[in-house]
């Protein structure tokens, strides 16, 4: 393993989490007796000023994230347990999440292509691979210079548009890639290494391996730090954490590579001291 963290897991705080056990009290002992020493509970939020909620965000205004947090830091766990909130974006410099809301929680994840939500996150001007890589280039900078965001989630992936993929991402160059990287690498932002980029029957056309590998190895070229995500909406949702590991040892990550907030502090170690032999 070179990740013993898992910083992607939603809880009932998700209204898209329909199993009744994926609670912190199922979950911390499954996957500490798999050797994860480190997790963080992110769910679903949408808080705006300005903006009112869609109709999937009208009940994950942070209250639940506020109830789940408090009980996370009132109990004792054998693993260290953040909680944190995916936040959204549906444009350019248009965030759901508010700097109080930030404060509360331990960390903030952002995805900035739900482009599936079409009556709500902008859609690009036409669905050509060439404009959706224009459209997904623009969200990205825009998050990572945010100062939002400490991870930005299954980056470039383009829900809704996963049929154009392979193309949107071969039409954007390696400096186009490398600079937005750079961006997040500069801020300090972690990149995701999410179950989205592996094989899933739910698409039809599923898309090349070598698209996200591109991807992600552009962004460790970029200088980022990274975290790697189950995205777990269900207990046997953790089984692809294995896969995540591999694609990670694929890509030549090693420790140096794990963004802080996903890095696991060691105990201190106790010296032994030394009994004074009698004369």
């Amino acid at each position: 393993m070179i990740f013993h963290s898992d910083m992607h897991i939603h809880s009932f705080a998700s209204v898209c989490c329909k199993d009744e056990k994926q609670t912190p009290e199922n979950i911390v002992p499954l996957l500490a007796r798999h050797g994860y020493k480190k997790i963080g509970f992110t769910d679903h939020v949408w808080m705006s000023r300005d903006i009112k909620p869609s109709h999937f965000y009208k009940t994950q205004n942070g209250e639940r994230h506020l109830e789940l947090l408090s009980f996370v830091k009132s109990c004792r766990w054998e693993i260290e347990v953040l909680v944190g909130c995916e936040s959204d974006m549906i444009a350019p410099g248009v965030f759901g999440i508010t700097p109080e809301f930030k404060e509360k929680m331990d960390y903030v994840v952002m995805a900035t292509d739900h482009f599936h939500m079409k009556n709500f996150v902008k859609q690009p001007e036409k669905q050509t691979p060439e404009c959706l890589a224009q459209h997904m280039l623009e969200f990205f900078i825009s998050a990572a210079e945010s100062g939002i965001p400490d991870i930005l989630v299954h980056p470039f992936f383009p829900y809704g548009y996963v049929e154009l993929y392979d193309e949107a991402i071969a039409s954007l160059s390696d400096t186009e890639i490398l600079d937005a990287f750079g961006i997040a690498a500069s801020n300090n932002i972690g990149i995701e290494i999410n179950k989205c980029y592996l094989p899933n029957p739910q698409y039809e056309r599923f898309f090349s391996l070598e698209t996200p590998l591109r991807m992600l190895t552009l962004a460790k070229q970029a200088g980022c730090t990274f975290t790697i995500g189950s995205d777990a909406h269900s207990l046997r949702s953790f089984g692809i954490l294995d896969k995540l590991q591999t694609l990670a040892k694929s890509l030549g990550l090693t420790e140096k590579d794990i963004h802080p907030l996903a890095q696991v502090k060691e105990p201190k170690k106790i010296k032994k001291i030394k009994k004074i032999k009698k004369k």
